[in-house]
Parts: structure tokens; sequence; C-alpha cells
């Protein structure tokens, strides 16, 4: 473990925040380590990141910084609530998923556990093909933008001068990519914008 440590912290929820980095100023300060705080994403990699995912929101994790230099330990924080309707992460980047609702001695035990497996100086990121396969294609956009205003699968097909099997297929496919299993999981991902964040 080196001397010093950059951290990233990006939450809306200020509150949840303020107590992370109090326990992970105690946890460093324990070990001998300098910790630096920042939000966003600067040109300066950080060590570690803790990001907050919302519903419907997309995870490019992997994708942020250069995959030929040491990448960064990556913490997704949620609210249990949001589990239901939000599609699994499953970015190789991603260390852990911390819930607000835990603990802070749980949340501390997952940054020591992904410390230990991994060494922050040496880890490069492979292609991820959890993030690369996320990207719809213009048509499956095009599909997903009637639905979402409420046109029905064959409507659909009619303006788009498709099969409704094709249209279908379409939904389906950007369904895969978005990580939704059930009908349900997209409406509600669609309604609460999820097509804007593509």
């Amino acid at each position: 473990m080196k001397n010093k440590v950059s951290i990233s912290l990006n939450d809306h929820n200020s509150y949840f925040l303020a107590g992370l980095q109090y326990a992970l100023i105690e946890y460093f300060t324990d070990i001998r380590t300098q910790v630096n705080f920042s939000s966003g994403y600067s040109s300066d990699k950080p060590d570690i990141i803790f990001q907050a995912l919302y519903q419907g929101e997309r995870t490019d994790i992997c994708r942020r910084f250069p995959a030929d230099t040491p990448q960064p330990l990556y913490f997704v924080i949620r609210d249990k609530a949001e589990r239901q309707f939000t599609p699994p992460i499953h970015c190789i980047a991603k260390s852990n998923t911390l819930y607000r609702n835990q603990s802070i001695d749980d949340m501390l035990g997952m940054v020591k556990m992904a410390m230990q497996s991994r060494s922050l100086s040496q880890e490069k990121a492979p292609y991820c093909p959890a993030c690369h396969r996320q990207s719809l294609t213009e048509r499956e956009c095009q599909v997903l933008y009637y639905l979402r205003h409420g046109i029905s699968q064959s409507q659909t097909a009619s303006i788009l001068q498709l099969k409704v099997k094709t249209v279908y297929s379409h939904k389906r496919s950007a369904m895969q990519k978005l990580n939704f299993t059930r009908n349900s999981e997209l409406i509600h991902w669609m309604l609460h914008d999820g097509l804007a964040s593509l």
C-alpha cells in the first residue's frame, strides 16, 4: 500500500458522503496513509472511486480511463430500493456495490478486501464485454423511443416499415444489452428517462 491515496467521492447525498469520508479518513489514518479527496473525474486519476448510480443510468466504468494504465478501485453506491428496477452491474472494473443502508463497518470491510485482492499500482483493465456491448444500435433506440411514447409494437413496425417480429427482436436485443430480463424493468427505466442517458 502506498503512503498516499487519492479518493473520488461522487454522490448527491452529502449526508451519506460525509459519513463515508469520515470513516475513510479514520481507516487510512490508522494505517498511516495520507488521503486526498476529490469529486468528479479530473485528469489526475484517483486510486479509489465511489460513484453513486441512480435508476436508469448506464455504467461504463472501464471506459472512463485509458485501458493501458493502472485502473482505480471502483465502488458503486446505490439505494437498496433501486435493486428491483436497476440492471445489475457486470463491469469487470467494479470492485463492489455499497448500499446506503449498510453499516460503515461492512463498507470498510469491502474496501479492505478489494485493496488486499488487487494491487492499486499494477492492475490494468482488460477488454470489458459488459460495457462494450451496451451501445444500442440506432434502430434499437428508435424502437425504444416509440415504445416509450406508448406506441405499440405493431404500430412501431408500421412507422419504421419493419415486420413486427423484427421490432420485437430489436426490443429484446436492447433489453439484453441493458441487462433487463422483464418488460416491467424496461418500461420503468424508459419512464424514468433512461433513454436520455444513452
